[in-house]
Formats: structure tokens, sequence, C-alpha cells
């Protein structure tokens, strides 16, 4: 009986329809610099992104095909896509139990429509 009660409790919602505009970025560059003001000198590290224009996915910002909005934090999540056109679409690293990162495929002129599947893995 628990192996029944552990198949059920997990979640998965469909999202039809997502609009993705995102690119993924062509680099991530790192620098290191020094800066001395007034006798004090001072090590600056920083990062920056060159290229592309990151879309940042909130889980509770999503409506699913029934019109409810997916939870704030989402247990283990994991996010599958289903391209709606030639052109498709992919998740940017791990996805976080508030949201993930993703970005269209660079050969689409525009942003592409997805079905988003997003599923509540639990571990």
């Amino acid at each position: 009986m628990q192996s029944l009660a552990y198949l059920r409790g997990r979640r998965l919602w469909v999202v039809p329809d997502f609009t993705v505009w995102g690119l993924e970025n062509d680099a991530e560059v790192f620098y290191l610099g020094v800066e001395n003001v007034e006798s004090e000198g001072r090590l600056l590290f920083g990062s920056s992104t060159i290229g592309g224009a990151e879309q940042q996915v909130v889980f509770a910002d999503l409506v699913d095909w029934r019109g409810n909005h997916l939870p704030e934090s989402i247990n283990s999540p994991r996010v599958l896509i289903r391209p709606r056109s030639v052109h498709g679409a992919f998740v940017l690293g791990e996805e976080s139990d508030h949201g993930f990162r993703i970005a269209r495929d660079p050969s689409a002129i525009g942003p592409v429509t997805v079905d988003l599947f997003v599923f509540e893995m639990g571990w």
C-alpha cells in the first residue's frame, strides 16, 4: 500500500501554449579588477554575460490547462518541453524548487510556442 501512495503522491502540471522568447547566453565572462582609491587597494571580482536574453520562469506565474496557477514551490521539479512548431526550446541548467531558465532555438526568427510538462519528482 505504501508504494501506491508513493506513486499517487507525485504531481504533474500541463502548461499549454507557453511562449519562449529567451536565448541562451553566448558566454559568461568572469573578470578580476584592481582598484586603488586614496591609497586604499581593493580587489574586485564579477561576471557578465555576453549575448542572449535570459528568460527566467517562476512556477507561481504559470497557469495549467485547467486555469489553475502552479504552486510557488515544487519539490525536485523536472520540466519537459513539447514543441508546437519545427523550432523547439530547452531548459538551461537545472530546475530549482521555484522555477527554471528556458531558451528557444536560436535559428527561430522570433518567439516560439511550446507545451510544458512540469513533474514533481519529490526526492
